[in-house]
């Protein structure tokens, strides 16, 4: 079951070949690792059924401990809990195995099994029936018990563990004779199925045989494939996909080149471009070295990508950075004056559709632009002088004589009056 899920989820089949490989191994014939597992899960609740029956004789005739009944009433739950597991196969395949069961049984002309006053057609359909019997009788007997204990039309108070002694204890099978009609009618279906191994040497083959697939456990009325199948695919869909992980002298080359194209990415973005840990990244020397980079690209007002982190042979990163060669850069002039004008822009719509933000709140949202609050100040102040120069248009330029050397003429503004 593990493996068909994880096949799933890494996208080997789908979910309908999931459902078609699910609904084959629930619906093949019977064979022996079926009649194995069918057979020691009964074996198992059936313990479970005699820790059951000892837990209460214990708890019941215990006059040294009597105000234990309440605390040790747990441990009864729990083999309870043992005795109704589900079994581990399919709602088919439980199917399957009691069709054979009771087929083979018929062939035997010996008529039902029968144990006391209980009777059934198989030997495992006997001990369920009875095993049922135990659970319910004693979820009644703690019923009874909790009523003894609040209701006051009760004259006394008594244990769930002395009213099952009392009521139901002798009307139960032993599970000695439980046990021993399982395993006899065990033995006559391995010997249908032609294997004619002793007990002693099918343990010891079953201990070293292959590995076997897992279903999902259900009981004779639990679920169907169908629902198994879209169980399965909606575990597949909540788990987040695993990303093997990276080692650090790996990561390191990986992180400069993706920096290189990519200075102002977060260290969030670079991980999962590159697929190893946030941590790496932070603590990788290309992710201090662009940091610097970036500080000096603002400082000289040229773009990132034309200052070089440079990589030494040996895997070692050295701690510096210079500007690109001639052939690999462009004019610092033309990159700062293209980097201010699309910053510029982008500040711009950000302060359209924001108004009333800060130089500092327009700083942080466009932080992976290499914004600054410096750079919202500094297009502000470009702008308020833009206006003041257009709000010169009611100055005029006109000639006057110059007093001192009656020589030409010079130019001086004048300010029109209104």
């Amino acid at each position: 079951m593990e493996q068909l899920e994880a096949d799933l989820a890494e996208g080997r089949i789908t979910l309908d070949q999931l459902r078609e490989r699910l609904k084959a191994d629930a619906e093949r014939p019977i064979d022996m690792d079926m009649l194995r597992d069918f057979c020691d899960a009964y074996e198992r609740r059936v313990c479970a059924y005699s820790s059951l029956l000892r837990s209460i004789v214990e708890i019941a005739t215990d006059q040294r401990d009597s105000d234990a009944r309440g605390r040790r009433e747990t441990e009864v739950d729990a083999h309870v809990t043992r005795m109704t597991a589900k079994l581990p196969l399919w709602q088919e395949q439980v199917r399957t195995v009691l069709e054979f069961l009771t087929e083979l049984r018929a062939d035997s002309a010996q008529g039902p099994v029968r144990v006391g006053d209980v009777s059934h057609s198989t030997a495992h359909l006997l001990a369920a029936y009875v095993m049922d019997v135990a659970a319910q009788a004693w979820e009644s007997c703690k019923g009874i018990a909790h009523r003894s204990r609040t209701d006051p039309r009760y004259l006394y108070a008594a244990s769930a563990a002395r009213l099952f002694f009392d009521a139901h204890m002798s009307g139960l099978p032993k599970p000695n004779d439980l046990m021993g009609l399982l395993q006899l009618e065990r033995a006559a279906a391995r010997k249908a199925l032609g294997d004619g191994r002793t007990t002693r040497q099918r343990r010891a083959e079953d201990a070293g045989g292959g590995v076997t697939i897992q279903t999902e456990t259900v009981n004779v009325t639990g679920q169907s494939v169908s629902v198994a199948a879209e169980q399965i695919a909606k575990n597949v869909s909540m788990q987040k996909p695993r990303k093997e992980r990276m080692k650090r002298e790996v990561a390191e080359p990986l992180i400069a080149h993706h920096l290189m194209q990519r200075p102002h990415d977060t260290a969030a973005q670079v991980a999962e471009k590159v697929g190893c840990s946030v941590g790496v990244v932070g603590e990788s020397t290309a992710w201090k070295l662009n940091q610097r980079r970036l500080e000096l690209a603002r400082k000289q007002g040229v773009d990132p990508k034309a200052i070089d982190l440079t990589y030494q042979k040996g895997g070692e990163w050295q701690d510096g950075i210079e500007l690109l060669p001639d052939d690999r850069s462009a004019d610092p002039s033309d990159l700062a004056a293209e980097r201010e004008q699309e910053l510029f822009r982008r500040i711009g719509e950000y302060a359209q559709d924001h108004p009333d933000a800060t130089p500092e709140q327009v700083a942080r949202a466009l932080r992976e632009f290499g914004c600054t609050a410096g750079d919202v100040e500094r297009r502000q102040a470009e702008l308020n002088r833009l206006i003041a120069q257009q709000s010169d248009d009611h100055q005029e330029d006109i000639d006057v004589e110059d007093p001192d050397t009656k020589h030409g003429t010079r130019r001086k503004w004048v300010q029109k009056r209104p």
